[in-house]
């Protein structure tokens, strides 16, 4: 499904600049530290980057869902049945390439 004007990006978007930023810097060997440890690729702190956004959007938009059925109460929401429709059809491809 697809809802236009919803933008959770930002947090995806500053995760991945700040992956292109760290693929940018390169770390030479007298910067590791003396002993064991771990240190993260780009690449692996980008994903717990937008792991940790993905789980701070809500799972429901309630202001979403109360203005529409504000306009439903209203008798002024008025679906677009053609990008309905088409909305469908497109889920329905992408199900049978998968």
């Amino acid at each position: 499904m697809k809802i236009s004007g919803f933008k959770p990006a930002g947090e995806v978007l500053k995760a991945y600049d700040r992956n292109q930023a760290d693929k940018k810097s390169k770390l030479n060997k007298a910067d590791w530290p003396a002993g064991d440890s771990v240190q993260l690729s780009g690449e692996a702190r980008f994903k717990k980057e937008i792991e940790a956004a993905l789980k701070n959007l809500p799972e429901v938009r309630e202001d979403l869902v109360n203005r529409i059925k504000k306009d439903i109460q209203a008798g002024t929401y008025k679906p677009d049945t053609d990008k309905i429709a088409d909305g469908i059809l497109q889920e329905r491809l992408l199900d049978k390439k998968v």
